[in-house]
């Protein structure tokens, strides 16, 4: 009897010890294979890009971006081609894992996004329904030239880095 118990005992001790080595994956990491950055630790760009970059342009396309294990690259492509060329260079993918800057912003790609009769130019509507608050906030200072509607000169002139500065005199404000 107590020959079965001591022989119980030593199986479960097994499994879980088994269990808690094989939880912590390869050199007792806790899972990680290296890849990634140490907990909390911000990802490196570059070599995201050199990983990824199988064509060795120094950019990401979206086949490439597809590789990503994670798939985040991938599920917002969009949204870290910050200048729509269909490419993620370093600069926006830098800018896409810093949370602590503003995501560079396109005129064009806000205006292909957000234009649903396809007429070049946003009206409020057009922007309330798309949940553009920033354009929602500004809407009658972005529109300089007073006709209800913004046209891409001026959302460039909105998005442009020189304007940054009274962007957020104007986002102060409100």
């Amino acid at each position: 009897m107590k020959t079965n118990k001591l022989k119980n005992t030593l199986g479960i001790l097994s499994i879980l010890l088994c269990s808690f080595a094989f939880a912590q994956g390869p050199g007792g990491r806790g899972g990680r294979q290296g890849g990634g950055p140490p907990e909390g630790g911000k990802p490196d760009a570059s070599k995201i890009i050199e990983i990824l970059d199988t064509n060795g342009d120094d950019k990401i396309d979206i086949d490439e971006a597809a590789k990503d294990e994670r798939g985040k690259i991938s599920e917002d492509f969009s949204k870290i081609d910050a200048d729509g060329d269909g490419f993620i260079n370093l600069e926006e993918l830098e800018a896409a894992l810093d949370n602590t800057k503003p995501k560079p912003v396109s005129a064009e790609k806000i205006l292909a996004e957000v234009d649903q009769d396809e007429d070049g130019l946003l009206n409020e509507l057009e922007v309330a329904a798309k949940d553009k608050r920033d354009l929602m906030a500004h809407f009658k200072d972005i529109d300089v030239n007073g006709d209800s509607q913004l046209d891409l000169e001026e959302l460039e002139a909105f998005y442009s880095k020189d304007d940054d500065v009274d962007r957020k005199k104007r986002r102060d404000k409100h």
